[in-house]
């Protein structure tokens, strides 16, 4: 199947560019060759054709400085190589590497030895500095840990023995994997509002991004569906997993996958038109709530109208190269 066929899903909520979407390529480039140089020479080029910086101005559309859209879109580049490069780690070493990264992320400093991807991640978090506060830190540098543990973790075992999950393994590990809890955080910055721990800890607020982080799997998996085609490895994407599971057509699977997906956005609606009552807090945390939906409007966005090599052909995905030995020059 390719990638025009499959259907693109469809969402209640508008979608819109913040004016910096092709403002730092340069910038990303500079950041590529020098502090990710511990991949190869390949892979870097790979990374400078898939356009994770353009994306940044699609989920985040309220941002109005370059200034601010700085740490998002080097977080959407940082996350993805972290994501792609760790991809089959041994848990025991990725906890240690974890640890020291949320470390760098709470305001440690690098250590001399330190790959640039941890110097990547510490530029971030200065320049995140000016808009958030210790309580936003420790939120990200949580979701950060949950992503790693419960999500590439628990990958991990399956891609490397090539074995599907049943479906409900699927969707509450692909929850923390598609990496959307510490990649939502920045909303908050990115609308000039942070939110108060006790609304963050809410039940609906916590269900909301739970739904949030759901429907963006499951729309990563429609993006990337003839890329995964064709690797005879993938075991991890939803419409494999139903076709596998209940041993049905592809295209069944595409229909039930999208029924699940829809299901997930219909109750985000519900839960949108009826959060609880924030008293003096419910204008901000309407809008937050608002810009999540965004970011999932964004993101479809990006994958139907873009040109990223990542999704649109198999040879545009980078091998993970953690522990291989790879031409880095």
């Amino acid at each position: 199947m390719k990638q025009q066929d499959v259907p693109v899903l469809q969402y209640p909520w508008p979608y819109e560019i913040a004016p910096f979407s092709q403002s730092f390529y340069k910038e990303q480039n500079d950041w590529i060759d020098t502090d990710y140089l511990f991949m190869s020479k390949a892979t870097r080029a790979k990374y400078k054709k898939h356009n994770l910086v353009e994306a940044a101005s699609y989920m985040f559309p309220s941002v109005t400085t370059m200034e601010l859209m700085r740490p998002l879109a080097r977080f959407e580049l940082w996350l993805t190589v972290y994501d792609d490069y760790y991809e089959l780690c041994p848990v025991d070493k990725l906890a240690s590497i974890r640890d020291h990264i949320m470390d760098i992320m709470m305001g440690a400093k690098p250590k001399p030895d330190d790959i640039g991807l941890i110097r990547q991640v510490a530029l971030d978090r200065q320049e995140f500095l000016p808009y958030v506060n210790e309580d936003w830190f420790k939120r990200w540098t949580k979701n950060f840990h949950d992503y790693t543990t419960y999500g590439i973790m628990e990958e991990t075992p399956y891609k490397l023995k090539k074995e599907f999950p049943t479906l409900h393994n699927l969707l509450l590990i692909r929850e923390y994997s598609i990496s959307m809890y510490p990649f939502g955080d920045p909303v908050e910055p990115a609308i000039n509002y942070i939110v108060p721990d006790f609304i963050s800890k809410h039940p609906v607020i916590k269900r909301l991004k739970l739904l949030m982080c759901r429907i963006m799997a499951i729309q990563n998996d429609f993006a990337s569906l003839e890329k995964e085609l064709a690797r005879d490895t993938e075991v991890l994407n939803i419409i494999l997993v139903i076709r596998h599971q209940y041993k049905v057509s592809l295209e069944e699977a595409i229909t039930e996958a999208m029924h699940i997906h829809d299901s997930y956005v219909n109750e985000y609606v519900e839960l949108q038109n009826n959060l609880p009552d924030f008293g003096s807090e419910q204008k901000n945390v309407e809008r937050f709530v608002y810009y999540m939906a965004m970011e999932i409007s964004g993101l479809g966005a990006w994958y139907d109208k873009t040109n990223s090599i990542r999704y649109k052909t198999s040879g545009g995905f980078p091998q993970a190269e953690y522990g291989l030995s790879v031409e880095l020059e």
